[in-house]
Formats: structure tokens, sequence, C-alpha cells
């Protein structure tokens, strides 16, 4: 029964039916009781009246008249029979016996009759109701069908005693009648008749006027909402539906109406909407056939919207891109891996002259009764990846030389010697400084001292290998990578390099002579790190420049902090255990607000020979001694306890934590934060973790592990020193953090060098576009804080709004320094 006007029809059938019955049951057990219980009064009556003639008869002494009457009775009016039974239960006037008692009383023959013998037919009364009725009760028996049997008792009159006064019981006998039903039951079932037929009438009337009421008043409006349904279905969205009573359908119906306008109305926004993005938006089914396009892909890949739709997606990308996708979809279809949905993909689109340009993709899904869709955002991200490489370039060379900088230097001297390890090959470092390069930029300006630096970089790569790496460090120091290169090769080189740096180089019409100081290491004799060999390089750079002696091969002795290092090394455990070191905190300024929003927790060593050692001093000997784990859980535990002591005191103010790479490598590490923060009682919003990138570059899968973990215990994490690393840039979307700290050799030097203008402004810029807050280092005068604050970065810290200060003088300082915290705002967390 798929029709609801079947089944109102039968359920309105089926309820009416069941009334009917109960209705009529009722009734008709109600009107056959009435008539039974009239019969019966009927019969009492009858009995009562034939009774009272019997006994006229009886005390005129007419024994044999009765009994001829009773006979004559038989059989009339109903009457099936009728008799007078004595006590005995024997039937009355068929012997003598009563007369010749009578007479005997009487003392004389007074009453004379023959004998008459019973009627056998005659069924005896049951004897209980014999008996009740002897008690002086009428009783009825209908236990023969068609009957109705009375038993009456004939009680001892007083007139009766005048002849029978020789018996004193208070009953003379039963008056037994029994009476045909045959006419009660015919009147029952005419009644039964005529009662039913009405029912039934009156059933089918309301069970009609029922059907048509619903007929027009409920099942007509409900057709009209399923087949306005049904138009909205197929994309009417102008179906509408009559009001015509204000009743329940009424308002469906103007609901209805309502909802019709407001999705017009929203299709209509939606549609202004994605017709007015600059991103291309499409829609897809199962199979990659374009369902919906707004009108962005033309401009994107240069198709008309009627050119894409019904056609596949893979029209639009490139091998292996296409092939990548159907893979995507059709594993995701398949086992429900939702790693293509929401996530960000870089993708290839091919335009249609043939074009392949990158663009990013984002899937989403759309479930719509069984059949699935998949929503995809894409843009043309040309423009981005080419200013991102442009800033990968810029903080991987030197802007001046276009040269690699210490960074790029350093990854590949890694490499270099993870490739001399494996193929158990040597290779040599050098580092040069010029000599007298500062009495040229003191004469003649920085502008012509550029010009050198330009020139020298020029004189360097032409006496180099196409393998080897010339890099600018900074200043007037450069560098030379030499892969699979012995001492001797070495010494060639670095004798080359004098020789071109010993030419005379044309200033402004004068001619001016610079020579160069230059230290070599070995791998592996000298070090098997970047680390080692730079800095003994380093060392015996500045030999050869102390001793004049153009370049000199790395020798320990020459190493005048060796035995200084060993020293402190042994000393550094016993500062950690034995509370020789403190805490420090910098502030950090929120240039919007001009207030502190935060510290940065730096350790110091009181050393009780060398006195205050810097963490330049004493960090690099945690890192080689591996205490650095140590010393990074002494600095977390101290700085939360801090924390917790200001948040009594009503200063809330965020604690930044710097951490080693030797944390990043450590599987322990976030649950050692996790017991520290737990035991601190510090909330994770007022923990921050610091991390350089050359920390996060050592190994990215390992430190992108660790950083999500933290990440995901709510712990906030910066990078350090941002710019200073290598191929940050590719991992820094991946990486859970919500802030950049700019390295203060790019910040201190804004005012002064277009180029770190350029790469600050830059950087700011790339961090807000991918939602990251910016904070920059090294900011030591009002000036820098101004063009910062202009530039939109987001915080500094610097000498010129504080050193780092203990915590008693930062309390102090939080009170007097106009970047301190306001009065009303002391309690207040700051963010």
């Amino acid at each position: 029964m798929k029709s609801l006007g079947v089944r109102l029809a039968f359920v309105i059938s089926t309820v009416l039916f069941g009334m009917m019955v109960m209705v009529g049951l009722w009734i008709d057990k109600q009107l056959t009781q009435a008539i039974h219980d009239e019969e019966i009064r009927q019969a009492q009556a009858h009995a009562g009246s034939l009774l009272a003639s019997l006994q006229t008869l009886m005390l005129n002494g007419q024994g044999t008249l009765a009994r001829e009457w009773l006979d004559r009775m038989q059989g009339q009016e109903g009457i099936v029979d009728i008799q007078v039974l004595r006590r005995d239960g024997q039937e009355a006037f068929t012997d003598l016996n009563t007369v010749n008692a009578v007479n005997l009383f009487l003392k004389e023959e007074r009453f004379r009759r023959k004998p008459t013998p019973p009627r056998q037919a005659t069924l005896p009364p049951p004897p209980n109701l014999f008996e009740q009725a002897l008690q002086g009760e009428t009783i009825f028996d209908q236990h023969i069908p068609g009957q109705l049997a009375l038993y009456m008792p004939i009680d001892a009159d007083t007139e009766c005693l005048a002849c029978h006064g020789y018996d004193q019981s208070p009953r003379r006998g039963i008056l037994k009648l029994s009476l045909s039903t045959a006419a009660s039951t015919q009147r029952i079932d005419t009644m039964r008749s005529a009662l039913w037929g009405i029912l039934v009438s009156v059933v089918g009337i309301l069970a009609i006027a029922l059907w048509t009421v619903l007929r027009f008043s409920v099942l007509k409006p409900i057709a009209q909402l399923r087949d306005a349904i049904a138009r909205v279905g197929k994309g009417d969205r102008a179906a509408k539906l009559p009001v015509l009573h204000h009743d329940e359908l009424g308002l469906v119906s103007a609901v209805f109406n309502r909802m019709q306008d407001q999705l017009l109305a929203t299709e209509t926004r939606i549609r202004a909407v994605t017709d007015s993005v600059a991103d291309t938006i499409i829609t897809i089914d199962e199979r990659g056939v374009i369902e919906t396009i707004n009108p962005a892909a033309e401009k994107l890949f240069g198709y008309s919207v009627q050119e894409l739709l019904g056609k596949n997606i893979n029209m639009l990308m490139p091998e292996p891109e296409r092939t990548q996708h159907n893979e995507y979809i059709a594993g995701y279809l398949q086992t429900g891996n939702a790693n293509i949905l929401g996530m960000t993909r870089e993708l290839a689109g091919q335009r249609k002259d043939g074009s392949v340009f990158p663009m990013e993709v984002a899937i989403s899904e759309m479930v719509m009764g069984d059949s699935r869709y998949f929503i995809g955002i894409l843009r043309d991200i040309t423009e981005r990846k080419e200013h991102m490489a442009q800033l990968e370039y810029q903080a991987l060379h030197d802007a001046l030389t276009g040269l690699p900088n210490r960074t790029l230097l350093a990854d590949r001297l890694e490499q270099a010697i993870r490739t001399a390890k494996r193929e158990r090959k040597q290779l040599a470092l050098v580092i040069m400084d010029l000599d007298h390069f500062k009495e040229i930029n003191d004469t003649l300006g920085h502008e012509n001292g550029d010009r050198v630096l330009k020139d020298v970089a020029h004189r360097m790569k032409k006496v180099l290998r196409s393998s080897d790496t010339v890099a600018r460090l900074g200043g007037d120091e450069f560098a030379v990578l030499l892969p699979s290169a012995d001492l001797a090769h070495a010494s060639q080189l670095s004798a080359k390099l004098l020789y071109v740096l010993e030419q005379p180089f044309e200033l402004e019409g004068h001619t001016f002579l610079m020579g160069a100081s230059i230290g070599i290491s070995l791998f592996p004799e000298h070090g098997s790190d970047v680390g080692t060999l730079m800095r003994r390089a380093d060392v015996a750079m500045y030999v050869a420049k102390r001793t004049r002696r153009g370049y000199v091969v790395y020798e320990s002795k020459q190493d005048q902090h060796s035995l200084h290092s060993l020293s402190l090394m042994s000393d550094l455990r016993n500062a950690i255990e034995g509370d020789q070191l403190v805490l420090c905190y910098q502030p950090v300024i929120n240039l919007q607000t001009h207030r502190v929003n935060g510290v940065e927790a730096l350790a110091r060593w009181h050393h009780p020979k060398h006195g205050l050692l810097y963490p330049d001093e004493f960090i690099p000997l945690a890192e080689q001694t591996g205490l650095i784990r140590t010393l990074t859980l002494w600095v977390l535990k101290r700085a939360t306890e801090q924390s917790r002591e200001w948040s009594k005191t009503g200063i809330e103010l965020r604690v930044a934590v710097n951490l080693s790479v030797r944390n990043l490598h450590d599987a322990h590490f976030p649950e050692q934060v996790a017991n520290i923060i737990a035991t601190g009682g510090v909330q994770l919003s007022r923990l921050r973790l610091e991390i350089t990138e050359t920390a996060i570059m050592s190994d990215p899968a390992r430190a992108l592990e660790i950083l999500n973990h933290m990440g995901a215990m709510g712990v906030k994490i910066s990078i350090d020193d941002f710019g200073t690393g290598y191929s940050s840039l590719s991992y820094l979307k991946q990486l859970p953090v919500d802030e950049l700290k700019i390295d203060k050799s790019f910040v201190m030097g804004i005012t002064e060098d277009d180029n770190d203008a350029v790469i600050v402004r830059s950087t700011i810029d790339l961090a807000h576009n991918i939602g990251l807050k910016v904070v920059a280092e090294g900011v030591e005068n009002q000036t820098v804080y101004n063009l910062l604050s202009g530039l939109h970065c987001d915080a500094a810290q610097g000498f010129y709004m504080s050193e780092a200060l203990t915590a008693d003088e930062l309390v102090k300082w939080l009170q007097e320094s106009p970047f301190g915290l306001k009065k009303d705002r002391q309690r207040k967390q700051l963010s």
C-alpha cells in the first residue's frame, strides 16, 4: 500500500468497523437482556394469574374442575406445560389421597372424585430448583432450548386451612409453568437485524464523509506538496503551494514557500560568490566528470564553462598528475583513506593551449543521497612559487655577490661530509678573510667596498672547479668547499686564490693592493661535522692572519680554546646539578600595543673561576657532550616555576625556551615536557618553544614528528633565527608553528642595507600570508623599532627595549618601563 489515500481508507475502515462491532455487540447484549427480562416478568405475571384462577377453583373444592382446567390450558397461549406439584414432587389431582385426608379432617365425606392417572411424558423438575421453590422463591429454568420453565410456590393461605387444617406446612406445593420462547427469540432476531443494519449504514455514511473530508482537506494538499517537492528535486525553484486555509497544512504550505524563497536566495548568493571569487571551484562525481564549475576556470585554464561541463577533470592535468589523481580518487573510494580530503596539495595544471602551470588544490567531499561528489578549489600559485623561490634564493645567497651564504655552505658541507663518509674520501674547507679591506671601506666608502667584494667573488670563481662551492660568510670573509680534495689540492687552490687576490684592484682611477689570509681544515683529520670543520678552519685562518703566512692548515695546538673548553665541559654537569646556572628573561614587545607580551628565557653561568659566562660560551659545549638535553629540561623546569610564581602576583607572561637539535632527536622529549608542565601547574598557552631552522633541517622527518607531537599537546612553537637556515621554506607549511623570529643579522642592517630591508619585509609578508606572526630580534635603536612597526611586524626584542633581566629585575622593569604592564592590566593575560 504505497498510496497514502489507500492506507488512510484502510485505517479508517478498520477503525470504524471495530467501533461498529464493539458498539453493536454492546447494544445487542443490552437489548437481548431487556427482552429476556421482560419475558421473565410476563411469565411471572402469567403464572400468578393462572395460580389465582387455580386457587379460586380449589377454594370451592372443585379439584376435578381444577384438573380439567389444567388440561385445557396445556398448549394454549404459548403454554407448553402446566402442572401442580405436591411437596413430594408428585403431580396433584391424580389420586384420592388429598380428598380422603380432607374428608377425614372434616369428619364427613364432603368431596368426591375419581382418580386420574398422571402425565408420564412430563419431565420431573430438577431437585435443586424444586427445593428452592419450596423455600418460597419463584425459580426460572431455561435449560430446555426454546422453553422457559417457571416454578412458583403455592402458599398455604388462611382460606386453605378450612379444609387442609390437618397440614400446617406453609407451602401447599409448586405451580410449574413451561412457556415457549419462540416469540421472544423472533423479537431478538428482528431487533438484531435492525440494529446491525442501522450500524452498517451509519458506518458507511461516516466512512464516506471522513474519506471525502480527508480527500479534499488532507490528501489533496499533501499530493500538491509531493508534486512541488518533486519539481524542486528537478531544479524548479519557482514551485509554490497555494495557501487556502490557515490550518496546519496551510502552515506547511507557507513554510514550503518561504523555504523556496530562501533556497532561491541562498543559491543566488552562492552563485554570486562562486562566480565572483578568483579561485576556480569545480564539482565532480565519483567518475571524475565535471558537474559544476565557476567562471574563474576560463581565466585559469582558458576553457569556457560549457566546454568543461560533462568532461573528465583529467583534461585539466598533465601527466603524471593525471594518473596520480586517478589513483588518489580510486584509492579513497576503495579504502576510505581520506588523505586526499581536507589537505592542500600542489599539482600541475594544463591550460587549453597546452601550457603547464603550478596550482594549489584543496579537495572536500559532499554526499547527497546515494551519490558522492568531490569539490575542488584550484588556485594558480605561479607568482607565489616565484616569490617563494626568490625568498629562498635570498635566504640562501649573499645579496651583494650572489654567492651562497653561510647557511647554504653549511648544508652543502653537510652533504659533502656524508658523501665523503660513504665513499671513504677526503674533503677540504677553506675559509678566507681579506687583508686591509677595512681600510678600503673606511677610505673610499661602502659603495667601493662592495665593488671590491664583487670583484673578489668573480676572481675566486674563475680558479674553482664546477663542483667547488664558494660562499660569502659575511663582511670580507669567504669560504670554499672542495669535495674530494686532499691537502695537496687544498694547498694548491689556496695558493691560486692568494695569487689572484694579490693582483691590483682599480678604484676611482687608483690602484690598490689587497691580500688575504686563508685557513684550511680537512675531513676527517680535523673534524667530522660541519661546526668542527668550520671552527677549525677559522682558527687556522686567524693563525694565518696573525703570522702573515698566506694560508695555514689547522693543527690542534693552534686552538687556544681547547684546554679552556675541556675544563668547561667537565664543570658544566656540576653547574647544572649545583644550581650555578640562572635564568634571565628578555622582554618581547608587541609592536601594535607597544607593551610586553612575553619573555625569552636565557641561561647564564656563574662560574666560580671564570665568572659570568653567556650561552655562546657553554651551549656549544653542552651540545658536544650531550648535556644539552639535561640543560634544556633544567631551563624548562625553572621557567615554568617562575611563570607560576609570577602568575600568583598577577603577572601573566608567555615564556619562551630555546630547544636544541638533540631535543628534536629525542623521542622521549615530548613526554618529559608534559611532565614538567603538569608538575609546574602552568597553562600550555604560557609556554613557547623556540627551535632554529638549522636544528629542524638536520633531520626534517624526525623534527616534524617531534614538533607535531608537541603541537598536538597545545604547546606553541616558534622558528628562531629565521633566514639563516636552509630549505625550511619547503617544510614551513608542514610544521605546527605559529611564529617566526627573524635573525638579528637581518634586522640590525635594515636601515643601512636595502637587501636586508627587502628580506625582512618579504619575510613578514610571507609569514602573514600563511597565518604566522613575526618577531624581530636584535632591535637596538628607535629607528629600527619604528621601521619594524611600519612594516606591520608583530613583535620585537632587543637592547633598545631591554636586555635580559633577572626575575626580580624584570618585575621592576614591568612597573617602570613604558613597554611594561599598565597597572590596570597587570592581572590580565597578554596575547
